[in-house]
């Protein structure tokens, strides 16, 4: 489904960090950094035109990390690497199969679980 989009159409979404959940009853939100920050994760596109228009959708491109998935985050070889358009599949899957960075976590407070809430109280530590 993204074979086409993997090898002609990546391109990197700049974050500060990202939410994970994480508990088996009740899940607790989880603020992730790094200290390299901004974050760069890898991310594919492509173009979709329906009646006259072209929409635009990304996809991240996560990896296994522990028994969850994480955005891949390149550092800035890897970064380099994902956007040139000469790039080898075999780095490409290098890049990929690399060890996910250890993280800053901070357990949050459940604001963030409020969809009508979107403002900076979403990262208050608990």
């Amino acid at each position: 489904m993204f074979r086409e989009a993997f090898h002609q159409r990546r391109c990197l979404l700049p974050a500060n960090g990202f939410y994970e959940w994480r508990g088996a009853v009740r899940k607790r939100p989880y603020w992730l950094t790094h200290e390299t920050s901004p974050l760069y994760f890898a991310a594919i596109w492509e173009a979709y035109p329906v009646e006259g228009h072209t929409y635009l959708s990304v996809a991240v491109v996560t990896q296994a990390a522990a028994d969850q998935r994480r955005p891949l985050l390149l550092d800035e070889a890897g970064q380099e690497a994902w956007l040139a358009a000469d790039t080898s599949p075999a780095e490409l899957q290098a890049l990929l199969a690399k060890p996910p960075l250890a993280m800053r976590e901070r357990v949050l407070a459940n604001l963030v679980n409020d969809p009508k809430l979107d403002a900076p109280e979403c990262l208050t530590p608990a």
